[in-house]
C-alpha cells in the first residue's frame, strides 16, 4: 500500500528509542480511544507512556503527528495480518467458505486487541484516518480480487473488482459497527456477516 505523508518528525534507529516510541504510540492510541482527538493532550499521553513531555517531542511535533503515525501503524498491521490470511488462502487446504470465515475470524480479533483499531472507531470523523482507510481498503480490495481470481474461477474476470470491494466494504463497516455494540450483539453481527458472505459467494467457488 502506498503510504501517505506524514507530518515531520524524527525516525529513530536505535532499538531503545524504537521501543519507547511503540509505547507513546500504543499510549496515544488508548487516550485517543478514551477521549477522543480534540480533548487528549500531549501531557496526558506522555504520562500514560510513563514518559516525558520533552521525550514525547523529541519524535513527534504536536497530536496530529501522532494521529498520522498511529493511522500509519496501524495500515501496515493490518496489511501483515492480510499476507498471512492471503498465504492460507492460495494453500488451498481449506474449502473457500470456511475460508472465509477463518479470515473474518482472525480479522476480529485482530482488532479487537489492537489500539489504533479503537483509537480510528473514536475518531472516525477524522480526515487523516479516513483517507488512511480509503486507501488501505482499495489496496485489500486490489489483493482480494486477485485472490478470487484463483479460489472463486466460476465469478467472471470484469466482476472481480467490484465483488472485491464489496466483500473490503463490507467487512470493514461490520467490524466498525460490531467493536461499539455490547453484549451479544457484536459478535452476532460477526456472525450474521459471514453467513451472508459465505452464501453470496458460494455459487462463484
Amino acid at each position: 500500500m502506498k503510504k501517505k505523508p506524514t507530518p515531520d518528525r524524527r525516525v529513530p534507529s536505535q532499538a531503545r528509542s524504537l521501543e519507547r516510541v511503540e509505547r507513546i504510540l500504543d499510549a496515544a492510541a488508548f487516550v485517543f480511544a478514551e477521549v477522543g482527538f480534540e480533548a487528549a493532550t500531549t501531557e496526558g499521553i506522555a504520562a500514560r507512556a510513563d514518559t516525558s513531555i520533552g521525550s514525547l517531542y523529541q519524535f513527534f511535533p504536536n497530536k496530529r503527528a501522532l494521529l498520522y503515525a498511529i493511522a500509519q501503524r496501524y495500515a501496515e498491521r493490518v496489511s501483515e495480518l492480510f499476507d498471512r490470511v492471503e498465504a492460507e488462502v492460495l494453500a488451498g487446504g481449506q474449502p473457500f467458505g470456511a475460508l472465509l470465515r477463518t479470515a473474518i475470524d482472525a480479522l476480529v480479533a485482530f482488532h479487537a486487541e489492537e489500539p489504533g483499531f479503537r483509537a480510528i472507531v473514536r475518531n472516525w470523523s477524522s480526515h487523516e484516518f479516513a483517507e488512511f482507510d480509503e486507501a488501505a481498503n482499495a489496496e485489500f480490495a486490489r489483493r482480494t480480487a486477485q485472490l478470487l481470481g484463483k479460489r472463486a474461477p466460476k465469478l467472471p474476470k470484469a466482476r472481480r473488482p467490484v465483488v472485491a470491494s464489496v466483500i473490503v466494504e463490507t467487512v470493514s463497516a461490520m467490524l466498525i459497527s460490531a467493536s461499539r455494540r455490547k453484549g451479544k450483539l457484536g459478535p452476532q453481527i460477526v456472525e450474521e456477516t459471514k453467513d451472508m458472505l459465505e452464501r453470496w459467494l458460494a455459487p462463484y467457488a
